[in-house]
């Protein structure tokens, strides 16, 4: 039942299976790390056919310990789903990425018996009319990102998400995955630093033209408390906006209440939920 790889032909099948699910839900079921972790030994792969179609398709991270599933929208209630996560069942833990948080997928977590263990807020915000500039706090600069930047942006990162689960993890092979991508622009990567080395960074993503992200927004323990996240913040939507972008969304970890606020402070406001689901006796991470 399980691959540790999705090869050409089943990648594509799975893509238009998420694209179905997309249109009839709004909702995409599967996010970037499902879509990055398909080469042998990144993550596993459970498929469900019908007659040759897929219909079903689940992805397991080991290293995150999470799974997202998707099943197509005319065969919802059949059963696949709930077989999907009953093979999970055999070599993990079920617990489930519900994105939006959608009443139907509610329904199959409470009928799986899982609850609530994560929540991640999507944000948005309209981008108006410029706003001031902030001062930079002595000794800062703010520029774009080098390629020989890499290893000092990934030691930064590590030690800005040393307690996330996700972001905490990237290595020089994510790295290069993301900068690579099409949608990737150095000018966006916007890293704050000194004398002594990077202090933070903003990046943005913008893949449509019109809509831009905050990305990830990361400032080295040294740098807190030295209000950068906000300036960093203030760089980004600037820059997005600069290139064309009228609207702005970002992800973050409803535990985390400092972001939250700086977020709300920043004119952003909740627009849905992606939760977590879990057997309500899982241990909490």
């Amino acid at each position: 039942m399980w691959n540790d790889s999705l090869p050409g032909p089943d990648a594509a099948a799975v893509d238009a299976l998420a694209a179905a699910c997309l249109a009839a839900d709004g909702v995409d079921p599967l996010n970037e790390e499902a879509r990055f972790a398909r080469g042998a030994g990144q993550a596993l792969h459970a498929i469900a056919r019908e007659a040759g179609e897929v219909v079903g398709y689940l992805h397991h991270s080991p290293g995150f310990g999470t799974a997202q599933v998707a099943v197509h929208p005319g065969r919802r209630r059949g059963g696949i789903g709930t077989g999907l996560v009953g093979g999970l069942g055999e070599v993990a833990t079920p617990r489930l990425w519900a994105f939006g948080d959608l009443p139907a997928a509610q329904g199959f977590a409470v009928a799986l018996g899982l609850a609530a263990e994560r929540t991640l807020l999507v944000m948005a915000r309209d981008l108006d009319a410029p706003q001031p500039a902030r001062p930079l706090p002595a000794g800062v600069r703010l520029r774009g990102y080098r390629d020989t930047d890499a290893a000092a942006l990934l030691a930064l990162n590590a030690a800005a998400f040393a307690h996330h689960p996700e972001q905490g993890t990237l290595d020089a092979a994510g790295l290069a995955a993301r900068t690579t991508a099409g949608w990737f622009d150095p000018a966006g990567l916007i890293l704050a630093e000194d004398d002594t080395g990077l202090l933070g960074f903003h990046w943005t993503k913008t893949e449509d033209g019109t809509t831009g992200e905050v990305y990830v927004i990361g400032v080295h323990p040294r740098g807190q408390g030295r209000g950068l996240g906000r300036l960093l913040l203030d760089a980004g939507l600037a820059h997005l906006r600069t290139a064309g972008c009228r609207r702005v969304l970002l992800y973050v970890d409803s535990a985390e209440t400092i972001a939250v606020e700086m977020y709300a402070s920043g004119g952003f406001h909740v627009v849905h939920r992606d939760v977590l689901y879990a057997p309500p006796d899982e241990e909490r991470r």
